[in-house]
Protein backbone atom coordinates (compact mmCIF):
# COMPACT_ATOMS: atom_id res chain seq x y z
CA UNK A 1 0.00 0.00 0.00
CA UNK A 2 1.27 3.45 -0.86
CA UNK A 3 1.45 6.05 1.91
CA UNK A 4 -1.11 8.85 1.66
CA UNK A 5 0.38 11.40 -0.71
CA UNK A 6 0.57 15.04 0.20
CA UNK A 7 3.44 17.26 1.28
CA UNK A 8 3.96 18.27 4.91
CA UNK A 9 3.89 21.95 4.00
CA UNK A 10 1.98 25.07 4.84
CA UNK A 11 -0.80 25.44 2.29
CA UNK A 12 -2.47 28.80 1.99
CA UNK A 13 -6.19 29.15 1.68
CA UNK A 14 -7.55 29.92 -1.76
CA UNK A 15 -10.43 31.95 -0.37
CA UNK A 16 -11.03 34.25 2.58
CA UNK A 17 -9.22 33.71 5.86
CA UNK A 18 -11.34 31.25 7.81
CA UNK A 19 -13.32 32.10 10.93
CA UNK A 20 -13.05 30.40 14.28
CA UNK A 21 -15.21 31.09 17.32
CA UNK A 22 -16.71 34.08 15.58
CA UNK A 23 -13.36 35.64 14.73
CA UNK A 24 -11.47 35.51 11.45
CA UNK A 25 -8.31 33.50 11.83
CA UNK A 26 -5.40 32.72 9.58
CA UNK A 27 -5.14 28.95 9.76
CA UNK A 28 -2.48 26.63 8.52
CA UNK A 29 -2.37 22.93 7.95
CA UNK A 30 1.08 21.75 8.88
CA UNK A 31 0.68 18.22 7.71
CA UNK A 32 3.98 17.03 9.12
CA UNK A 33 3.03 18.58 12.47
CA UNK A 34 -0.06 16.47 12.61
CA UNK A 35 1.50 13.02 12.61
CA UNK A 36 -0.30 12.33 15.88
CA UNK A 37 -3.66 13.11 14.30
CA UNK A 38 -5.70 10.23 12.91
CA UNK A 39 -4.37 9.36 9.43
CA UNK A 40 -7.90 9.25 8.05
CA UNK A 41 -8.66 12.76 9.33
CA UNK A 42 -5.35 14.01 7.98
CA UNK A 43 -6.02 12.51 4.57
CA UNK A 44 -9.37 14.27 4.60
CA UNK A 45 -7.59 17.57 5.19
CA UNK A 46 -5.18 16.80 2.37
CA UNK A 47 -7.96 15.99 -0.04
CA UNK A 48 -9.82 19.19 0.72
CA UNK A 49 -7.69 21.00 -1.86
CA UNK A 50 -5.90 24.22 -0.99
CA UNK A 51 -8.55 25.55 1.40
CA UNK A 52 -7.49 26.19 4.93
CA UNK A 53 -9.33 24.54 7.78
CA UNK A 54 -9.35 25.37 11.45
CA UNK A 55 -6.73 23.34 13.25
CA UNK A 56 -9.08 23.07 16.21
CA UNK A 57 -11.45 21.11 14.00
CA UNK A 58 -8.88 18.33 13.80
CA UNK A 59 -7.85 18.44 17.41
CA UNK A 60 -4.95 20.90 17.27
CA UNK A 61 -4.79 24.40 18.78
CA UNK A 62 -4.52 27.42 16.54
CA UNK A 63 -0.93 28.19 15.67
CA UNK A 64 0.22 31.70 15.71
CA UNK A 65 2.55 37.35 18.70
CA UNK A 66 2.55 41.68 20.39
CA UNK A 67 4.43 44.77 20.23
CA UNK A 68 3.31 48.20 19.06
CA UNK A 69 0.74 48.28 16.25
CA UNK A 70 1.97 50.34 13.31
CA UNK A 71 -0.58 51.05 10.59
CA UNK A 72 -0.21 52.95 7.37
CA UNK A 73 0.32 52.64 3.65
CA UNK A 74 4.03 53.40 3.50
CA UNK A 75 5.10 56.81 2.18
CA UNK A 76 7.86 55.44 -0.02
CA UNK A 77 5.57 52.89 -1.62
CA UNK A 78 2.76 55.37 -2.26
CA UNK A 79 5.12 57.89 -3.84
CA UNK A 80 6.72 55.19 -5.98
CA UNK A 81 3.53 53.91 -7.60
CA UNK A 82 2.91 55.34 -11.04
CA UNK A 83 -0.41 56.81 -12.10
CA UNK A 84 -1.30 53.66 -14.02
CA UNK A 85 -0.11 51.35 -11.27
CA UNK A 86 2.33 48.47 -11.14
CA UNK A 87 1.67 45.95 -13.94
CA UNK A 88 0.28 42.57 -12.91
CA UNK A 89 1.42 39.48 -14.76
CA UNK A 90 -1.43 37.06 -14.33
CA UNK A 91 -1.00 33.33 -14.00
CA UNK A 92 -3.10 30.64 -15.69
CA UNK A 93 -6.64 31.54 -16.69
CA UNK A 94 -10.05 29.90 -16.42
CA UNK A 95 -13.14 30.34 -18.62
CA UNK A 96 -16.29 29.75 -16.58
CA UNK A 97 -18.50 29.72 -19.68
CA UNK A 98 -16.68 26.78 -21.23
CA UNK A 99 -15.49 25.37 -17.88
CA UNK A 100 -12.04 25.13 -19.37
CA UNK A 101 -8.70 26.29 -18.03
CA UNK A 102 -6.95 26.30 -14.67
CA UNK A 103 -8.89 26.74 -11.45
CA UNK A 104 -8.05 26.94 -7.72
CA UNK A 105 -4.35 27.82 -8.02
CA UNK A 106 -1.97 26.94 -5.20
CA UNK A 107 1.31 28.57 -4.29
CA UNK A 108 2.95 26.71 -1.42
CA UNK A 109 3.93 29.15 1.32
CA UNK A 110 7.62 28.28 1.45
CA UNK A 111 10.27 30.99 1.87
CA UNK A 112 9.35 32.85 -1.29
CA UNK A 113 10.32 29.84 -3.37
CA UNK A 114 7.56 30.40 -5.95
CA UNK A 115 9.05 33.78 -6.91
CA UNK A 116 12.16 33.38 -8.98
CA UNK A 117 14.03 36.09 -10.84
CA UNK A 118 10.95 37.16 -12.81
CA UNK A 119 9.60 33.63 -13.18
CA UNK A 120 6.79 32.23 -11.04
CA UNK A 121 5.66 28.66 -10.48
CA UNK A 122 2.72 26.96 -8.82
CA UNK A 123 -0.07 24.59 -9.73
CA UNK A 124 -3.80 24.56 -10.39
CA UNK A 125 -6.59 22.16 -11.25
CA UNK A 126 -6.98 21.70 -15.00
CA UNK A 127 -10.47 21.53 -16.49
CA UNK A 128 -11.52 20.69 -20.01
CA UNK A 129 -15.21 21.19 -20.72
CA UNK A 130 -16.02 20.80 -17.04
CA UNK A 131 -13.93 17.63 -16.62
CA UNK A 132 -11.29 17.78 -13.91
CA UNK A 133 -8.00 16.52 -15.34
CA UNK A 134 -6.08 16.93 -12.05
CA UNK A 135 -3.49 19.45 -10.91
CA UNK A 136 -0.95 20.75 -13.36
CA UNK A 137 2.41 22.40 -12.61
CA UNK A 138 2.56 25.84 -14.20
CA UNK A 139 5.18 28.45 -14.98
CA UNK A 140 4.72 32.04 -16.10
CA UNK A 141 6.68 35.29 -16.31
CA UNK A 142 6.42 38.96 -17.23
CA UNK A 143 6.59 38.38 -20.99
CA UNK A 144 2.82 38.53 -21.45
CA UNK A 145 2.73 35.00 -22.85
CA UNK A 146 0.20 32.52 -21.45
CA UNK A 147 1.26 30.37 -18.53
CA UNK A 148 3.18 27.25 -19.53
CA UNK A 149 1.92 23.86 -18.41
CA UNK A 150 4.94 21.80 -17.45
CA UNK A 151 5.32 18.16 -18.30
CA UNK A 152 4.03 15.17 -16.38
CA UNK A 153 4.89 11.50 -15.91
CA UNK A 154 1.90 10.08 -17.74
CA UNK A 155 -1.88 10.01 -17.25
CA UNK A 156 -4.62 7.48 -16.66
CA UNK A 157 -6.82 6.32 -19.52
CA UNK A 158 -9.03 9.41 -19.09
CA UNK A 159 -6.18 11.91 -19.17
CA UNK A 160 -6.08 12.51 -15.41
CA UNK A 161 -2.83 13.12 -13.57
CA UNK A 162 -1.36 15.40 -10.89
CA UNK A 163 1.74 17.58 -11.15
CA UNK A 164 2.68 20.24 -8.60
CA UNK A 165 5.53 22.77 -8.75
CA UNK A 166 6.80 23.91 -5.34
CA UNK A 167 9.90 26.00 -6.02
CA UNK A 168 11.95 27.76 -8.69
CA UNK A 169 15.52 29.08 -8.48
CA UNK A 170 16.95 32.19 -10.12
CA UNK A 171 17.99 30.18 -13.17
CA UNK A 172 14.37 29.13 -13.73
CA UNK A 173 14.81 25.47 -12.80
CA UNK A 174 11.75 24.19 -10.93
CA UNK A 175 11.07 21.21 -8.70
CA UNK A 176 7.97 19.52 -7.38
CA UNK A 177 6.13 16.24 -7.76
CA UNK A 178 4.23 14.39 -10.48
CA UNK A 179 1.91 11.40 -10.49
CA UNK A 180 3.52 8.56 -12.41
CA UNK A 181 1.44 6.40 -14.68
CA UNK A 182 2.66 3.41 -16.65
CA UNK A 183 0.15 1.85 -19.00
CA UNK A 184 -2.56 3.79 -17.19
CA UNK A 185 -1.55 2.36 -13.79
CA UNK A 186 -0.91 4.82 -10.97
CA UNK A 187 2.54 4.25 -9.43
CA UNK A 188 2.45 7.19 -7.02
CA UNK A 189 3.81 10.72 -7.00
CA UNK A 190 7.46 11.19 -7.86
CA UNK A 191 9.84 14.08 -7.22
CA UNK A 192 10.57 15.85 -10.49
CA UNK A 193 12.68 18.64 -11.94
CA UNK A 194 11.80 20.92 -14.84
CA UNK A 195 14.64 22.77 -16.59
CA UNK A 196 14.21 26.44 -17.40
CA UNK A 197 14.45 26.01 -21.17
CA UNK A 198 11.92 23.20 -21.48
CA UNK A 199 8.84 21.61 -20.02
CA UNK A 200 9.74 17.92 -19.80
CA UNK A 201 9.54 16.45 -16.30
CA UNK A 202 12.72 14.69 -15.21
CA UNK A 203 11.90 12.04 -12.63
CA UNK A 204 14.20 12.18 -9.61
CA UNK A 205 15.29 9.05 -7.80
CA UNK A 206 13.46 7.36 -4.94
CA UNK A 207 14.23 5.13 -1.96
CA UNK A 208 12.59 1.96 -3.14
CA UNK A 209 9.13 0.84 -4.19
CA UNK A 210 6.36 -1.56 -3.34
CA UNK A 211 6.39 -4.95 -4.97
CA UNK A 212 4.25 -3.46 -7.74
CA UNK A 213 6.54 -0.49 -8.34
CA UNK A 214 4.66 2.20 -6.42
CA UNK A 215 6.26 4.87 -4.24
CA UNK A 216 5.97 8.54 -3.19
CA UNK A 217 8.49 11.40 -3.25
CA UNK A 218 8.38 15.20 -3.22
CA UNK A 219 11.04 17.82 -4.03
CA UNK A 220 10.24 20.94 -1.99
CA UNK A 221 13.13 23.33 -2.47
CA UNK A 222 15.99 24.06 -4.86
CA UNK A 223 19.05 26.28 -4.42
CA UNK A 224 20.93 28.39 -6.94
CA UNK A 225 23.22 25.48 -7.87
CA UNK A 226 20.25 23.22 -8.60
CA UNK A 227 20.50 21.02 -5.51
CA UNK A 228 17.00 19.98 -4.44
CA UNK A 229 15.70 18.59 -1.15
CA UNK A 230 12.47 17.01 0.04
CA UNK A 231 11.48 13.51 1.03
CA UNK A 232 10.91 10.03 -0.34
CA UNK A 233 9.05 7.03 1.01
CA UNK A 234 11.53 4.35 1.99
CA UNK A 235 10.90 0.74 1.06
CA UNK A 236 13.07 -2.22 1.94
CA UNK A 237 12.08 -5.48 0.34
CA UNK A 238 8.72 -3.93 -0.46
CA UNK A 239 8.10 -2.96 3.19
CA UNK A 240 7.25 0.68 3.87
CA UNK A 241 9.57 2.19 6.50
CA UNK A 242 7.99 5.67 6.45
CA UNK A 243 9.33 8.84 4.79
CA UNK A 244 12.95 10.00 4.73
CA UNK A 245 14.61 13.36 4.02
CA UNK A 246 16.36 13.29 0.66
CA UNK A 247 18.81 15.38 -1.38
CA UNK A 248 19.09 15.34 -5.16
CA UNK A 249 22.23 16.86 -6.67
CA UNK A 250 21.96 19.05 -9.75
CA UNK A 251 24.30 16.81 -11.74
CA UNK A 252 22.06 13.76 -11.58
CA UNK A 253 18.82 12.23 -10.40
CA UNK A 254 19.86 9.76 -7.68
CA UNK A 255 18.24 10.24 -4.28
CA UNK A 256 20.68 10.62 -1.37
CA UNK A 257 18.99 9.62 1.88
CA UNK A 258 19.76 12.03 4.71
CA UNK A 259 20.25 10.50 8.12
CA UNK A 260 17.65 10.43 10.87
CA UNK A 261 17.43 10.55 14.67
CA UNK A 262 16.77 6.89 15.32
CA UNK A 263 14.13 4.33 14.42
CA UNK A 264 11.76 1.86 15.95
CA UNK A 265 12.99 -1.68 16.44
CA UNK A 266 11.53 -2.35 13.01
CA UNK A 267 13.48 0.43 11.32
CA UNK A 268 10.57 2.87 11.00
CA UNK A 269 11.04 6.65 11.28
CA UNK A 270 10.13 9.91 9.54
CA UNK A 271 12.19 12.89 8.38
CA UNK A 272 11.63 15.77 5.95
CA UNK A 273 13.91 18.40 4.42
CA UNK A 274 12.13 21.70 3.80
CA UNK A 275 14.79 24.16 2.69
CA UNK A 276 18.33 24.29 1.30
CA UNK A 277 20.71 27.26 1.14
CA UNK A 278 23.26 28.20 -1.51
CA UNK A 279 25.97 26.12 0.20
CA UNK A 280 23.75 23.04 0.20
CA UNK A 281 22.93 23.01 3.93
CA UNK A 282 19.43 21.63 4.38
CA UNK A 283 17.02 21.94 7.31
CA UNK A 284 13.78 20.28 8.33
CA UNK A 285 12.79 17.80 11.00
CA UNK A 286 13.14 14.19 12.03
CA UNK A 287 11.26 11.93 14.38
CA UNK A 288 13.44 11.16 17.39
CA UNK A 289 13.62 7.66 18.82
CA UNK A 290 15.50 6.67 21.98
CA UNK A 291 15.73 2.96 22.57
CA UNK A 292 12.96 2.50 20.03
CA UNK A 293 10.64 4.95 21.85
CA UNK A 294 9.21 7.90 19.91
CA UNK A 295 10.16 11.21 21.57
CA UNK A 296 8.48 13.44 19.00
CA UNK A 297 9.79 15.70 16.25
CA UNK A 298 13.13 17.47 16.42
CA UNK A 299 14.42 20.24 14.17
CA UNK A 300 17.37 19.00 12.13
CA UNK A 301 20.22 20.37 10.03
CA UNK A 302 22.07 18.40 7.37
CA UNK A 303 25.41 19.84 6.21
CA UNK A 304 26.13 20.11 2.51
CA UNK A 305 28.93 17.57 2.28
CA UNK A 306 27.47 14.80 4.35
CA UNK A 307 24.27 13.10 5.38
CA UNK A 308 24.48 13.12 9.19
CA UNK A 309 21.50 14.64 10.97
CA UNK A 310 22.41 17.33 13.52
CA UNK A 311 19.65 17.64 16.11
CA UNK A 312 18.78 21.28 16.85
CA UNK A 313 17.74 22.40 20.29
CA UNK A 314 14.19 22.60 21.60
CA UNK A 315 12.32 24.59 24.26
CA UNK A 316 11.83 21.82 26.75
CA UNK A 317 9.90 18.57 26.92
CA UNK A 318 6.88 17.17 28.68
CA UNK A 319 7.24 15.08 31.82
CA UNK A 320 8.00 12.02 29.69
CA UNK A 321 10.83 13.67 27.79
CA UNK A 322 8.75 14.19 24.67
CA UNK A 323 8.51 17.31 22.47
CA UNK A 324 6.20 16.81 19.57
CA UNK A 325 6.47 19.83 17.25
CA UNK A 326 9.95 21.15 16.43
CA UNK A 327 10.72 22.14 12.85
CA UNK A 328 13.39 24.15 11.06
CA UNK A 329 11.57 25.70 8.15
CA UNK A 330 14.04 28.08 6.49
CA UNK A 331 17.80 28.64 6.32
CA UNK A 332 19.86 31.57 5.06
CA UNK A 333 23.21 31.66 3.27
CA UNK A 334 25.17 31.73 6.53
CA UNK A 335 23.32 28.68 7.83
CA UNK A 336 21.08 30.45 10.36
CA UNK A 337 17.80 28.57 10.52
CA UNK A 338 14.37 29.56 11.81
CA UNK A 339 11.19 27.68 12.53
CA UNK A 340 9.20 26.75 15.59
CA UNK A 341 9.33 24.58 18.69
CA UNK A 342 6.90 23.43 21.35
CA UNK A 343 7.54 25.23 24.64
CA UNK A 344 7.20 23.47 27.98
CA UNK A 345 7.52 24.57 31.59
CA UNK A 346 9.99 22.88 33.92
CA UNK A 347 7.05 20.76 35.05
CA UNK A 348 6.44 19.67 31.47
CA UNK A 349 3.30 21.74 30.82
CA UNK A 350 2.88 22.85 27.22
CA UNK A 351 2.78 26.62 26.59
CA UNK A 352 2.25 26.56 22.85
CA UNK A 353 4.35 26.70 19.75
CA UNK A 354 7.11 29.37 19.68
CA UNK A 355 9.23 30.90 16.94
CA UNK A 356 12.88 29.99 17.27
CA UNK A 357 16.23 30.71 15.68
CA UNK A 358 19.20 28.37 15.46
CA UNK A 359 22.58 29.93 14.70
CA UNK A 360 24.85 28.18 12.20
CA UNK A 361 27.62 27.94 14.77
CA UNK A 362 25.62 25.88 17.25
CA UNK A 363 22.46 23.97 17.98
CA UNK A 364 20.79 25.87 20.84
CA UNK A 365 17.27 27.14 20.19
CA UNK A 366 16.84 30.89 20.75
CA UNK A 367 13.20 31.66 21.50
CA UNK A 368 11.97 34.69 19.58
CA UNK A 369 9.61 37.13 21.22
CA UNK A 370 5.83 36.95 21.17
CA UNK A 371 2.88 39.34 21.35
CA UNK A 372 1.54 38.33 24.73
CA UNK A 373 -0.04 35.23 26.23
CA UNK A 374 -3.32 34.12 27.69
CA UNK A 375 -3.79 34.00 31.46
CA UNK A 376 -2.07 30.61 31.58
CA UNK A 377 1.02 31.72 29.66
CA UNK A 378 -0.03 30.03 26.44
CA UNK A 379 0.62 31.60 23.03
CA UNK A 380 1.65 30.59 19.53
CA UNK A 381 4.04 32.12 17.02
CA UNK A 382 6.04 30.82 14.07
CA UNK A 383 9.01 32.04 12.03
CA UNK A 384 8.61 31.08 8.40
CA UNK A 385 11.44 32.85 6.56
CA UNK A 386 14.86 34.40 7.21
CA UNK A 387 17.06 36.59 5.01
CA UNK A 388 20.83 36.78 4.86
CA UNK A 389 20.92 39.53 7.54
CA UNK A 390 19.14 37.17 9.93
CA UNK A 391 15.85 39.07 9.75
CA UNK A 392 13.01 36.60 10.25
CA UNK A 393 9.30 37.01 9.60
CA UNK A 394 6.20 35.04 10.45
CA UNK A 395 3.10 35.50 12.55
CA UNK A 396 2.03 35.45 16.19
CA UNK A 397 -1.14 35.43 18.22
CA UNK A 398 -1.71 38.80 19.87
CA UNK A 399 -3.05 38.96 23.41
CA UNK A 400 -4.11 42.07 25.32
CA UNK A 401 -4.95 41.49 28.96
CA UNK A 402 -5.03 37.78 28.24
CA UNK A 403 -7.62 38.21 25.47
CA UNK A 404 -6.77 37.04 21.98
CA UNK A 405 -6.93 39.73 19.29
CA UNK A 406 -6.07 37.58 16.30
CA UNK A 407 -2.84 36.74 14.56
CA UNK A 408 -0.35 39.41 13.55
CA UNK A 409 2.46 39.51 11.00
CA UNK A 410 5.73 40.00 12.86
CA UNK A 411 9.41 40.59 12.24
CA UNK A 412 12.36 39.60 14.38
CA UNK A 413 15.54 41.55 13.60
CA UNK A 414 18.82 39.72 13.29
CA UNK A 415 20.41 41.40 16.30
CA UNK A 416 17.66 40.62 18.83
CA UNK A 417 14.64 38.57 19.73
CA UNK A 418 11.86 41.15 20.27
CA UNK A 419 8.76 40.64 18.13
CA UNK A 420 8.02 43.73 16.05
CA UNK A 421 4.37 43.78 15.11
CA UNK A 422 3.98 44.71 11.46
CA UNK A 423 1.28 47.12 10.40
CA UNK A 424 -2.23 45.97 9.59
CA UNK A 425 -5.13 47.21 7.48
CA UNK A 426 -7.54 48.00 10.28
CA UNK A 427 -9.36 46.07 12.98
CA UNK A 428 -12.85 45.19 14.13
CA UNK A 429 -14.54 47.36 16.76
CA UNK A 430 -13.03 45.06 19.40
CA UNK A 431 -9.49 45.40 18.04
CA UNK A 432 -9.45 42.04 16.29
CA UNK A 433 -7.67 41.48 12.97
CA UNK A 434 -5.54 38.88 11.31
CA UNK A 435 -2.33 39.08 9.25
CA UNK A 436 0.67 36.95 8.41
CA UNK A 437 4.08 37.34 6.74
CA UNK A 438 5.39 34.48 4.67
CA UNK A 439 8.62 35.66 3.04
CA UNK A 440 11.40 38.25 3.34
CA UNK A 441 14.16 39.15 0.87
CA UNK A 442 17.70 40.49 1.22
CA UNK A 443 16.45 44.09 1.19
CA UNK A 444 14.26 43.30 4.21
CA UNK A 445 11.00 43.58 2.28
CA UNK A 446 8.42 41.11 3.60
CA UNK A 447 5.16 40.00 2.04
CA UNK A 448 2.02 38.30 3.26
CA UNK A 449 -1.63 39.12 3.78
CA UNK A 450 -3.84 41.11 6.12
CA UNK A 451 -7.55 41.41 6.68
CA UNK A 452 -8.86 44.80 5.61
CA UNK A 453 -11.37 46.62 7.80
CA UNK A 454 -13.24 49.85 7.15
CA UNK A 455 -15.21 51.35 9.99
CA UNK A 456 -14.93 48.05 11.82
CA UNK A 457 -16.39 46.09 8.88
CA UNK A 458 -14.33 43.29 7.39
CA UNK A 459 -13.81 43.78 3.64
CA UNK A 460 -11.74 40.66 3.03
CA UNK A 461 -8.09 39.72 2.68
CA UNK A 462 -5.48 41.88 0.98
CA UNK A 463 -1.95 41.17 -0.25
CA UNK A 464 0.55 43.24 1.74
CA UNK A 465 4.19 44.31 1.59
CA UNK A 466 6.15 45.62 4.57
CA UNK A 467 9.47 47.48 4.38
CA UNK A 468 11.77 48.07 7.35
CA UNK A 469 9.46 50.86 8.62
CA UNK A 470 6.88 48.12 9.37
CA UNK A 471 4.09 50.03 7.61
CA UNK A 472 1.58 47.85 5.75
CA UNK A 473 1.42 48.54 2.03
CA UNK A 474 -1.82 47.22 0.54
CA UNK A 475 -0.61 46.12 -2.89
CA UNK A 476 -4.05 46.86 -4.29
CA UNK A 477 -3.35 50.58 -3.82
CA UNK A 478 -0.34 50.23 -6.10
CA UNK A 479 -2.06 48.68 -9.12
CA UNK A 480 -4.46 50.05 -11.71
CA UNK A 481 -7.93 50.03 -10.05
CA UNK A 482 -9.42 49.15 -13.44
CA UNK A 483 -7.22 46.06 -13.81
CA UNK A 484 -9.95 43.69 -12.60
CA UNK A 485 -7.72 42.38 -9.81
CA UNK A 486 -8.13 42.20 -6.05
CA UNK A 487 -4.85 40.89 -4.70
CA UNK A 488 -5.61 38.84 -1.58
CA UNK A 489 -2.35 37.13 -0.58
CA UNK A 490 1.32 37.73 -1.35
CA UNK A 491 3.21 34.51 -0.76
CA UNK A 492 6.71 34.91 -2.14
CA UNK A 493 9.27 37.63 -2.81
CA UNK A 494 12.59 37.17 -4.57
CA UNK A 495 15.81 39.03 -3.84
CA UNK A 496 15.09 41.00 -7.01
CA UNK A 497 11.69 42.06 -5.57
CA UNK A 498 9.43 39.89 -7.72
CA UNK A 499 6.30 39.01 -5.76
CA UNK A 500 4.00 36.03 -6.26
CA UNK A 501 0.58 35.58 -4.75
CA UNK A 502 -3.11 34.93 -5.22
CA UNK A 503 -5.96 37.25 -6.05
CA UNK A 504 -9.48 37.46 -7.41
CA UNK A 505 -9.63 38.39 -11.08
CA UNK A 506 -12.74 39.69 -12.83
CA UNK A 507 -12.18 39.21 -16.57
CA UNK A 508 -14.88 41.63 -17.75
CA UNK A 509 -15.47 44.16 -14.99
CA UNK A 510 -19.21 44.77 -14.71
CA UNK A 511 -19.96 42.11 -17.32
CA UNK A 512 -21.61 38.76 -16.78
CA UNK A 513 -18.45 36.79 -16.12
CA UNK A 514 -17.74 36.06 -12.47
CA UNK A 515 -14.45 36.78 -10.75
CA UNK A 516 -12.26 33.76 -10.13
CA UNK A 517 -9.10 33.14 -8.20
CA UNK A 518 -5.88 33.52 -10.13
CA UNK A 519 -2.19 33.54 -9.32
CA UNK A 520 -0.14 36.66 -10.01
CA UNK A 521 3.42 37.93 -10.43
CA UNK A 522 4.46 41.57 -10.06
CA UNK A 523 7.66 43.60 -9.81
CA UNK A 524 7.69 45.43 -6.46
CA UNK A 525 11.11 46.99 -7.04
CA UNK A 526 9.69 50.52 -7.08
CA UNK A 527 8.24 49.95 -3.61
CA UNK A 528 11.38 48.67 -1.89
CA UNK A 529 14.13 51.07 -0.74
CA UNK A 530 17.69 49.89 -1.13
CA UNK A 531 19.14 48.72 2.22
CA UNK A 532 22.21 50.37 3.69
CA UNK A 533 24.95 48.64 5.65
CA UNK A 534 23.18 49.26 8.94
CA UNK A 535 19.92 47.96 7.61
CA UNK A 536 21.63 44.81 6.44
CA UNK A 537 22.62 44.12 10.03
CA UNK A 538 18.98 43.51 10.78
CA UNK A 539 17.49 47.00 10.99
CA UNK A 540 19.05 47.37 14.42
CA UNK A 541 19.62 51.08 13.88
CA UNK A 542 17.92 53.83 11.93
CA UNK A 543 19.69 54.28 8.63
CA UNK A 544 19.40 56.63 5.72
CA UNK A 545 17.98 54.72 2.79
CA UNK A 546 18.69 55.33 -0.84
CA UNK A 547 15.71 55.14 -3.13
CA UNK A 548 15.86 52.71 -6.04
CA UNK A 549 16.93 54.47 -9.23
Amino acid sequence: MLPASGPPLVFVESGDISRHNGHPQRKVILEADLKAVSPDRLRGARRSGNRLHSLSSIGVRDTHPRRRVISGTGDHARQAASASGIPIHGGPTYNAATQTGYSSPTLPGVLGSTAGNGTAVGYAQKYTGGINNGNRALRWDASGNPATEMGNLGTDSGGYTDTEAFAVNNAGTSVGTAQKYTGGTDLGKRAVRWNALGTAATELGNLGTTSSGGTISYAYAINTAGTAVGYAAKYLGGTYLQDRAVRWDASGTAATELSNLGTTSGGITDSYAYAVNTAGTAVGWAQKYTGGTNRGQRAVRWDAFGTAATELGNLGTDSGGNSFINQAYAVNTAGTAVGWASKYTVAGIGLGQRAVRWEASGTAATELGNLGTDSGGFTDNTAEAVNDAGVAVGHATKYLGGVGKGNRAVRWDGLGTAAIELGNLGTSSSGFTDSFATAVNTAGAAVGAAQKYSGGTLLGDRAVLWNSDALAVDLNTMIDPASGWTLTQALGISNTNWVTGLGDFDPDGTGAASAYQRAFLLDAGSLVPEPTGLALLGFGAIAQRRRRR
